[in-house]
């Protein structure tokens, strides 16, 4: 035990002063003569040994009533040998920063409670302790690179953050905090956790990971202790909230001038209706549509916009909705847009022809350019050009986004060269079958053991003709009907898709791809690639962002008789479809069918953007762009020979807060790359490309953050406990608990409890020895 105030300890020694009283008072008196004396000194006698008991309880009484008062002023503290006194605490923050910390109670907003609460507690703590931060909100994110010890830094930063961002991950965050941790060199750890306990984030945390999570805290030399303190009242468990859930695009590009629509979800997590709730839509910030919708308690309502724009380049647009509820957050939501002004098509066909409609390419021109042949006064998304194979060049790939090569027998060895890079560098490429295949060179140099272009080598020919015989029935050995009969034709499977091209087809209304009837086809093995040519190479000399092989090709569609129809495979920065029939009649009545305009349509707009990154993400996921290298300035007679290196340029990206930042492109391939990673909060991320341009990301998060329903208390301490850590009720509980801990515990409030225990007992006593009170 020790003592605040040692020196009024002393005013213990006024219990002398009614001893002395007593003393003195005993040897102060007078004999008086009386006469009936004789009478009382019976009862005297009789009561002596009472009486001087009574007055000894009377005089310990009053001796204690000083001593305790002093004891009480001098305010003695219970101590022990676990005190840790001011000693330095290792604490690590896990402050959740989630969608629904914007949530506002009648006190302000969640968030707003957890700074305060985690500045105040900074405030108490021992010089010297180390503090490390962990933002749960999204991908659990460090706030600082170490732990700190100036204490009113972390202060000023938690003071400037804002809330807003993805689901808290809660099993990654204490796994990330109890790694900072080991860091840390203290004789106490804590854990503590600020957070509102959102139902939905805490129900990710299973058994198996909080059991886990539990054998890390505990081991170790010095045993990490997990605090969890709620930030939000459970009254707010069945606040109104009305969230945007989702914004649709059209799956396939849109180019200028176009129609699209724009399809979005609204959820009502409200135990209420939200009568005539507007919904409103913008491109780039104008306004575009205004509608009105109900959305029932608890349910969702579907709206569809019609847009169009007139510009090409990357775009935005925004569905907000009016409603008055807790969380304004997600009442909009973005997603971005790229609008194209035109795709060019290379179509070089290998079989000619001298009649309309009797060339390789020539139902595939009409398909792709609808709107010029049919002299209608529209823009054709894709613009075509049909080349025969002998005038493909090097200049005119580079104009193309997409190549087909359509029934061509072989191209030269510089022609082959021209083709690969040009793919292997972000190119998109479909080769389809037909009569005419050098089959022998398709083997040795297109496919060329799986290291070539093509996804798989052409093999069996099966089908039947046109006249109803075997496909092999007029073939000649090594030519390219050279097959095994199987007289009979085929159907495409009709299932759902997750092609990015067949995906249209998923709605039956798009068309049945079932119905065409395929009457010949090539066999289709989808096997690994070999690895012989690509080791002939050594890696020394190959390009870091080039492969020599590809993976394992993917079956994106695929006949009733087992066949793949449809293959595809990434090559370089490139992709290869490979069509196992003709893209004309001969084989099939693919182009006779309704559906074949938007098939063909759907597969080369597929083709030119897939070389591109995605710009919807999900909130974590990089946002990466690929653009060309500006123009080399030609040589001349005055600066002599430009510089054989170019400087890479850097990249301006504008976060949703405002605040800028440059990224450094690196080469990738013929393209240049620029990539951030520090998207972990929701919104719209621009980036300024060297042209002036801008690229647009929007990054949103799982929608579930806007159920901003609690864990009940019972929930809590069940979640905790699971945890092996310790439920706070206020942020007080644990400053006490912290001040006892470390200080020990003050006695004073019992003592003078019992000081005045002892006044009203003196009192009590002494009337009743007097014969007062009876």
């Amino acid at each position: 035990m020790t003592l605040l105030n040692p020196l009024l300890a002393f005013g213990a020694i006024a219990l002398l002063v009614p001893l002395l009283i007593h003393i003195f008072n005993r040897s102060r008196f007078r004999t008086i003569e009386w006469g009936a004396m004789h009478l009382l000194e019976s009862v005297i006698s009789q009561n002596r040994r009472r009486f001087r008991i009574d007055q000894l309880i009377l005089l310990l009484i009053r001796c204690l009533i000083p001593a305790v008062l002093a004891a009480c002023l001098a305010r003695p503290v219970l101590t022990g040998t676990g005190l840790l006194g001011n000693a330095p605490v290792g604490l690590v923050l896990l402050l959740d920063n989630s969608y629904s910390m914007e949530a506002t109670d009648p006190a302000g907003t969640r968030f707003s409670a957890a700074v305060d609460s985690a500045c105040q507690l900074l405030a108490g703590l021992p010089r010297g302790s180390q503090v490390s931060v962990v933002l749960t909100g999204g991908r659990p994110t460090l706030l600082f690179d170490r732990p700190l010890t100036d204490l009113q830094a972390v202060t000023r930063r938690l003071r400037q953050l804002r809330p807003g961002f993805g689901a808290s991950d809660v099993a990654g965050s204490l796994q990330l905090g109890m790694d900072q941790l080991q860091n840390i060199p203290a004789v106490r750890r804590q854990l503590l956790v600020l957070s509102d306990l959102q139902a939905e984030d805490w129900a990710a945390l299973t058994k198996g990971s909080a059991t886990a999570l539990q054998k890390q805290l505990q081991a170790g030399t010095v045993p990490t202790e997990l605090l969890v303190l709620p930030v939000a009242s459970t009254q707010q468990q069945s606040a109104d909230n009305l969230a945007v859930e989702s914004v649709e695009l059209p799956q396939q590009p849109v180019g200028v001038g176009q129609e699209f629509f724009v399809r979005t979800r609204l959820r009502s997590y409200a135990a209420k209706d939200f009568n005539t709730t507007e919904v409103s839509l913008t491109l780039d910030g104008q306004p575009v549509s205004t509608v009105q919708t109900e959305v029932k308690a608890g349910g969702t309502a579907d709206v569809l916009f019609r847009c169009r724009s007139e510009a090409s380049g990357s775009h935005v647009v925004t569905v907000a909705v009016s409603a008055d509820d807790l969380l304004g957050t997600d009442n909009q939501r973005s997603a971005a847009l790229e609008i194209l002004n035109s795709v060019p098509v290379l179509l070089v066909d290998g079989d000619p022809g001298t009649q309309p409609l009797q060339g390789e390419t020539d139902y595939l021109s009409v398909a792709l350019t609808p709107w010029t042949f049919g002299r209608v006064p529209l823009t054709d998304l894709l613009q075509t050009q049909v080349v025969p194979a002998a005038q493909l060049t090097e200049p005119l790939l580079k104009t193309a986004r997409v190549v087909v090569l359509a029934n061509v027998p072989k191209l030269s060895d510089q022609q082959l060269e021209w083709l690969t890079s040009w793919v292997r560098d972000g190119g998109a490429l479909l080769v389809t079958a037909g009569n005419r295949l050098d089959l022998d060179w398709h083997r040795l140099k297109l496919w060329n053991e799986g290291n070539g272009l093509l996804p798989a080598v052409w093999g069996e020919l099966r089908g039947v003709g046109s006249d109803g015989a075997s496909a092999g029935a007029a073939a000649t050995p090594g030519s390219a009907a050279a097959a095994s009969p199987s007289a009979r034709s085929a159907r495409i499977v009709s299932r759902r898709s997750e092609h990015p091209a067949l995906a249209f087809f998923n709605d039956p209304s798009n068309g049945d791809l079932s119905t065409a009837e395929i009457r010949r086809w090539h066999v289709l093995t989808v096997a690994p690639p070999s690895s012989t040519a690509a080791d002939a190479v050594d890696a020394a000399e190959r390009p870091a962002d080039a492969t020599a092989s590809a993976g394992i090709p993917a079956v994106a569609a695929v006949l009733d008789t087992g066949d793949p129809l449809l293959l595809e495979r990434r090559s370089g920065d490139g992709v290869v479809l490979q069509l196992a029939t003709a893209v004309d009649a001969d084989w099939s009545d693919l182009p006779l069918r309704p559906f074949y305009v938007p098939l063909m349509q759907q597969l080369m707009t597929t083709l030119a953007v897939q070389i591109q990154p995605p710009r919807n993400l999900l909130a974590g996921a990089p946002a990466v762009a690929l653009f060309a290298p500006a123009e080399e300035p030609a040589a001349t007679a005055d600066t002599g020979p430009t510089s054989p290196t170019q400087p890479l340029p850097t990249i301006t990206l504008l976060d949703p807060l405002g605040a800028r930042s440059g990224l450094s492109a690196r080469q990738q391939g013929r393209w240049l790359l620029a990539e951030s990673t520090v998207t972990q909060r929701p919104g719209v991320y621009t980036m300024t490309l060297p042209d002036g341009l801008p690229r647009h990301f929007a990054v949103q998060t799982d929608s579930s953050e806007s159920d901003l329903r609690l864990l009940d208390p019972g929930q809590q301490q069940a979640a905790v406990e699971q945890l092996g850590g310790q439920l706070l009720k206020s942020l007080q509980e644990y400053l006490e608990t912290d001040r006892r801990r470390r200080h020990g515990q003050e006695i004073w409030p019992l003592l003078l409890a019992g000081l005045l225990g002892l006044l009203a007992l003196e009192v009590l006593l002494q009337q009743r020895f007097a014969g007062v009170v009876r």
